[in-house]
């Protein structure tokens, strides 16, 4: 089988795909088809050699089960992520305590795209607790981690002011977000949107935090997911996947993406064999959405919503 792999630590072009034999499930692990994977920003650094192991989203086919496997059988669809270097691959052995079941609706790039990104919005946003008539500011709304974020917000009745770039102003409205313009000036710009700002979610870094404190935001009601050292200096929370509530909150939120209650875009997919192009695309960041390996795909070159394609298969 192909299996994606980086352990030669020259950034993205030491990723080669190797001939691997197929995995054999231990007891507990189950033996998965891969359909989908979604790459996610917390890699990049470990393409240099970084110690940390970066967890990859997966879904797909249970095509054989270990010992001691209960709740999962043979051609059940999941979804869940593997903390480990073996995720990109045509075939997967987790344990499946790592899994939930696919809802049956839900398109295989989203099911693959949902167990760290998204959930790391969701971690936010249970972190300060959005209620109804509360103000909430989301830097990066735009982004996968923000753009959950501020729509779970609006879901819980609160108003939702994110910044992002006026590109992204039409998506934001689309979801009731209202978009503030980023950049220098957005203290005031925040400040003529609303009267005052109850919680803030940092998905970005770099002085959101200082922004979030100048408006005024209880320290209790900031989450930041990805400002680890400015969080633990200035006595505000650092919340994210770790802590959005595991299975069951990942099964909500693939519940909400299968009814069409929550939007999760999918900008791109790759075959396995084009996986230098697809961390190149993940690396610039000119798209907005999700990308995604195919590991099933023998061949082709990057589709998606970006191009016009479907990519959300179900």
């Amino acid at each position: 089988m192909k299996v994606v792999r980086y352990d030669r630590f020259t950034g993205i072009d030491g990723i080669y795909l190797a001939d691997l034999p197929e995995p054999v499930p231990g007891p507990g692990e189950v033996v998965v088809r891969v359909e989908a994977g979604a790459l996610n920003p917390g890699a990049l650094p470990a393409l240099h050699g970084s110690s940390y192991t970066p967890g990859r989203d997966l879904a797909g086919v249970i095509v054989a089960a270990g010992a001691d496997v209960h709740g999962f059988t043979a051609g059940d669809a999941v979804l869940g992520r593997l903390q480990s270097w073996d995720a990109h691959a045509q075939l997967v052995a987790i344990p499946v305590t790592q899994l939930i079941s696919k809802p049956a609706a839900l398109p295989w790039d989203v099911a693959g795209s949902l167990a760290t990104t998204p959930m790391a919005g969701l971690g936010a946003i249970r972190a300060v607790e959005p209620r109804p008539g509360e103000t909430v500011v989301i830097s990066g709304a735009s982004g996968g981690v923000g753009f959950t974020a501020a729509q779970l917000a609006v879901r819980a009745g609160a108003t939702v002011i994110g910044l992002t770039s006026a590109a992204h102003f039409d998506l934001l409205r689309r979801h009731g977000i209202e978009p503030v313009r980023y950049g220098d000036g957005e203290h005031e710009r925040i400040r003529t949107a609303a009267d005052r700002v109850d919680a803030f979610i940092d998905a970005v870094g770099g002085g959101y935090l200082d922004l979030a404190l100048d408006l005024g935001v209880p320290k209790d009601r900031i989450d930041t997911v990805v400002d680890y050292r400015g969080a633990n200096e200035k006595g505000v929370k650092a919340l994210g996947t770790t802590d959005a509530g595991g299975n069951p909150a990942l099964a909500d939120l693939a519940a909400l993406a299968a009814a069409g209650d929550l939007h999760i875009p999918i900008a791109a997919a790759y075959p396995l064999t084009a996986v230098q192009d697809a961390y190149r695309a993940l690396a610039d960041r000119k798209l907005h959405g999700r990308i995604v390996l195919r590991p099933q795909d023998a061949a082709g070159g990057l589709t998606g919503e970006d191009a016009g394609v479907e990519c959300q298969r179900p």
